[in-house]
């Protein structure tokens, strides 16, 4: 293939081309779907890309030959720039790759922008272009690199009529019916998202990604013997990693612990030949046992932290990368503090890569976050838990935001640092709202209100930003269902005159 001014670099696995992100950055990468026994083309761009290894400027082409609907579905739920599906010709390559770099010639101070953080100086930028007139062969390109940044920049209705006016034209565009669900899920329609899904399902290329996300939804409601259900749906081998551990929190919180160290154990094992799939099992059968541990009374903890050693000591073998061996080391470290060993854990703390926590996965920042409480620093423990709360809203995955916001409110909640947060979170909700950003700032009083479910403040506020807003359903909430739980809660007389006053003005706003 011969294309001008490019520099190709080859790699035979994901982990080497983790090692040479480490060292440069790449404008382009060609994948494949299939990449051995291990993890799958589409699994290794969603950890570098969640990792910081990956600029949110590289452009994703696919190669795939695997013509199957699931395997179709899964690239494109990256939305990469390119699927190719195999077989194909050089020429039909070479035009692909020079389409994309026309288009991201064209784009390139977005791009720039992007990877500043500028989300809002990249929307202003392609609403000059688009002002000023977009090449014929790019208004597709342009338009879903559009709907994206609206998305991302908190403009969800605007991304939302961009997608419904290509689904107009053609309802079966699957990166805008993905982007469809998205929106509705930011903005809190869940009933109308919930409905999507539901026809999503009969969708041969989006179907196991419906369930998760479905089964998404009922977790953050507490209907854990739906996301069971919902669940039970995919296949077992082609349950991902974040779907499996929703399904154990579930069976945890039915009290069927069994059954969830039954399903850990069965991937496992299932991923025996895979070294990369099974130690990610194996650290998430071990964080598991150290949750039962930390449950349980000291007196009866020896079982659980001995299974949780073992299970580390197996995934951290042999490991150079950083965030392994950090992963490894404040596992181990919270199985000593739970064991009331401090020494150890400050031991197990000194080495370099620990307090580097620029590519650490939020659920490491909560243990983490559990460790340095334990060893007595509390402020250290609240600004990892701040981290792991900024980092988790970054992610893509809906099942892994919601597993993470589960695990940083169980550990906010079990260190005692849920209040001081949601007091934060509301202050700048409050601010949010005073410039009537409703949308922002609904996400903040619901957040703060979810981290502290007693304080009616926050509650009111919810309730308030709702009626401004002409809403009746956020997230898990109806309007009634609100009322009904800050009604439940001990008011002072200023917050049920307030409450009288709200409840008059959702009836006057009929909702």
């Amino acid at each position: 293939m011969s294309i001008a001014n490019l520099s190709v670099s080859s790699f035979a696995s994901g982990v080497e081309l983790k090692a040479a992100l480490k060292k440069q950055n790449f404008e382009l990468l060609l994948m494949d779907y299939h990449l051995g026994e291990g993890k799958s083309g589409v699994e290794w761009v969603q950890i570098l890309r969640e990792s910081g290894f990956i600029r949110p400027s590289t452009g994703i082409i696919f190669l795939t030959s695997d013509r199957s609907p699931q395997t179709i579905g899964r690239v494109m739920d990256l939305q990469p720039d390119v699927l190719l599906i195999k077989p194909y010709t050089i020429a039909s390559l070479t035009r692909q790759v020079n389409h994309y770099l026309s288009y991201r010639d064209f784009v390139k101070n977005v791009l720039h922008a992007l990877d500043n953080k500028q989300v809002e100086r990249a929307v202003s930028i392609v609403r000059a272009k688009i002002k000023d007139g977009i090449p014929p062969r790019l208004v597709g390109d342009i338009r879903k690199l559009y709907a994206r940044l609206l998305f991302e920049s908190g403009e969800i209705r605007r991304a939302l009529s961009i997608y419904d006016d290509v689904l107009t034209r053609s309802d079966k565009v699957l990166w805008a019916q993905w982007g469809k669900v998205k929106c509705q899920y930011a903005s809190g329609q869940w009933p109308e998202c919930k409905d999507h899904l539901g026809d999503m399902v009969n969708s041969s290329l989006a179907r196991d990604k419906a369930f998760e996300w479905l089964a998404s939804i009922s977790f953050e409601q507490n209907a854990y013997d739906q996301v069971e259900k919902y669940l039970d749906e995919i296949n077992f081998s082609e349950l991902s990693l974040p779907a499996a551990k929703m399904k154990t929190i579930a069976f945890q919180k039915q009290d069927k612990v069994v059954e969830a160290i039954d399903l850990l154990q069965r991937k496992r094992a299932m991923h025996r030949s895979a070294k990369d799939r099974f130690n990610d099992f194996t650290f998430e059968l071990a964080e598991f046992y150290l949750f039962l541990a930390e449950e349980s009374p000291e007196t009866n903890r020896s079982e659980s932290l001995s299974q949780a050693r073992k299970l580390v000591g197996i995934a951290g073998r042999s490991q150079g990368d950083p965030q392994a061996l950090q992963k490894r080391d404040y596992l181990l470290a919270f199985s000593a503090v739970l064991d009331g060993d401090v020494e150890k854990a400050i031991h197990l703390l000194e080495g370099d890569y620990v307090d580097n926590y620029l590519r650490t996965e939020p659920s490491v920042l909560v243990i983490a976050a559990k460790v340095h409480h334990g060893l007595g620093d509390e402020r250290k423990a609240g600004e990892l838990l701040l981290m792991a709360k900024q980092k988790n809203a970054e992610l893509q995955a809906v099942s892994e935001q919601v597993m993470n916001d589960e695990l940083i409110f169980s550990g906010g909640e079990s260190l005692g640092l849920n209040h001081q947060q949601a007091v934060s979170i509301n202050e700048t909700g409050t601010q949010l709202f005073i410039e009537g950003l409703f949308s922002k700032a609904m996400k903040h009083f619901y957040d703060a209100f979810q981290l502290s479910p007693k304080t009616a403040a926050f509650g009111l506020n919810l309730l308030q930003c709702m009626i401004e807003a002409d809403i009746g359903v956020y997230r898990k909430y109806r309007l009634k269902q609100l009322i009904e739980k800050v009604t439940a809660l001990t008011l002072n007389e200023t917050n049920k005159a307030r409450l009288e006053q709200l409840v008059l003005l959702a009836q006057e706003h009929a909702l």
